[in-house]
C-alpha cells in the first residue's frame, strides 16, 4: 500500500500538485518514534487505544505550534510514570477541546491556575501552553488535532491498532470458552450426584450367598445327600431399601431471583460514531470483569447506526450496576475514542 505525500514528509496533509508515493513501511519507518510513544502507552501503560492515538495527535499539534520542538522525541526515553501523567494532562485538554461546557467549568473551578492542571506540559512548554490559551483558540486547535488524527495517528499506528483488536477478541473467545467448560463441568458434577442420590443405599450391599469353598474339601454334595447329610441352603434375604435421604438442596432457602430488568444497563451511543457489539463487551469485560449475560444492540436497518442497546448483566453480578452507573445513575465511558453513556434500564 503507497500514501501520497510531499517531498518532505510533511505532517501535514499533502497541498502541492507534486507528490511522491510512500510506501507504508517508509511512513512506519518516518514516524517511528510516534509509533514507539503509542505502543508505551498502550501495551505499557494500559491505557485506551483511541484516546491514546488522541494524546499523540495534540503532542504533534504542540510541535507544529512551535511551543515544544520533538517534543515526543523528548518523552521517549523518560519513565513511564513522567509519560503517563503527561497523558493525564494531555486527556484534560482534549476534554476541554470537545466539551465547551467543560472547558469553562476547568477555568472557573481553578481560576486559570495552569499550575494545578496542566503543570508538566506549561513546563515543558515554557508556558506557552496555558488553559487561556486552548480556551482562547479552541476551533484551530481541535481542527489541528483531527487533522493529526486522520493523516498521521490512523495510517501510522494502523497494523498496531488491528494487532491489539484481535488480540484482545482472541482473548475474549478464550474466556467465554472457558467459561463455557466451566458450566459444562458444573453440569456433569451435578448429574453425578443426582445419580448418587437416586441409587439404592442397599445397591452395593454384599448379599450372604453360600458358595462352593464352604463345602469341605473332598466331600461331594451327592455324596452327603446319600449319607443322610442335609445341606440346608438359605435363599438370600432381600433387604428393604433404606428410607430415601433429604437432598443437599431440599429445606434450603431458595436463593434470591433479581429479574433481568433490574440488572439492565441502558447504553446509548453517540450519532456518527458507531461502535459494535464486541467492542462493547471487550471493553466492559475487560472494565469490569466476567459480568455480561446478553447484550442487545438496537435493531436497524442495514447501513444504519444503532444509538441504543441493552446490556444484562449475570445474575451474581447484579450488584455491579451501582458501579457502572454510578450513585447518580448516569456515567460516561470512551470506548475506542467514542462517547458511551450508561445508565439503569427502565421499561
Amino acid at each position: 500500500m503507497a500514501y501520497s505525500s510531499s517531498p518532505f514528509l510533511s505532517n501535514d496533509p499533502p497541498s502541492v500538485d507534486f507528490k511522491v508515493e510512500v510506501t507504508r513501511e517508509e511512513f512506519h519507518s518516518f514516524h517511528k518514534i510516534d509509533r514507539h510513544l503509542f505502543t508505551r502507552l498502550v501495551f505499557v501503560l494500559k491505557r485506551d487505544m483511541n484516546q491514546s492515538s488522541q494524546v499523540i495527535a495534540f503532542l504533534l499539534m504542540v510541535e507544529q505550534l512551535g511551543f515544544a520542538r520533538n517534543l515526543i522525541a523528548c518523552l521517549v526515553p523518560l519513565q513511564d510514570m513522567f509519560i503517563d501523567a503527561v497523558a493525564n494532562e494531555v486527556v484534560v485538554c482534549l476534554t476541554m477541546l470537545y466539551n465547551q461546557d467543560y472547558s469553562r467549568l476547568v477555568l472557573v473551578n481553578h481560576n486559570n491556575n495552569d499550575d494545578a492542571v496542566i503543570p508538566l506540559l506549561k513546563s515543558i512548554t515554557e508556558s506557552n501552553l496555558t488553559l487561556g490559551y486552548i480556551n482562547q483558540n479552541r476551533e484551530t486547535i481541535l481542527a489541528g488535532v483531527k487533522k493529526n488524527l486522520n493523516y498521521i495517528c490512523n495510517r501510522a499506528f494502523d497494523d498496531i491498532i488491528k494487532g491489539y483488536k484481535e488480540k484482545l477478541l482472541a482473548l475474549e473467545r478464550e474466556k467465554v470458552i472457558e467459561e463455557m467448560k466451566k458450566i459444562r463441568l458444573g453440569q456433569q458434577s451435578s448429574t453425578r450426584l443426582s445419580v448418587q442420590h437416586q441409587t439404592p443405599s442397599w445397591w452395593n450391599v454384599q448379599q450372604q450367598i453360600p458358595v462352593r469353598s464352604s463345602v469341605q474339601q473332598g466331600t461331594p454334595i451327592r455324596s452327603s445327600a446319600r449319607q443322610g447329610t442335609s445341606i440346608r441352603v438359605s435363599a438370600p434375604q432381600e433387604r428393604a431399601p433404606a428410607p430415601a435421604t433429604v437432598t443437599e438442596t431440599e429445606g434450603e432457602d431458595e436463593e434470591e431471583v433479581t429479574p433481568a430488568d433490574d440488572r439492565t444497563v441502558f447504553l446509548t451511543f453517540s450519532k456518527g460514531y458507531p461502535i459494535s457489539e464486541s467492542e462493547v463487551r471487550v471493553y466492559f469485560t475487560r472494565k469490569f470483569g466476567e459480568v455480561i449475560e446478553d447484550i442487545v444492540m438496537k435493531e436497524v436497518k442495514e447501513n444504519e447506526q444503532p444509538l441504543f442497546a441493552r446490556m444484562v448483566l449475570k445474575m451474581e453480578y447484579a450488584w455491579k450496576i451501582e458501579e457502572i452507573v454510578t450513585p447518580i445513575n448516569k456515567n460516561k465511558f470512551t470506548i475506542d475514542g467514542k462517547h458511551v453513556w450508561a445508565r439503569k434500564y427502565v421499561r
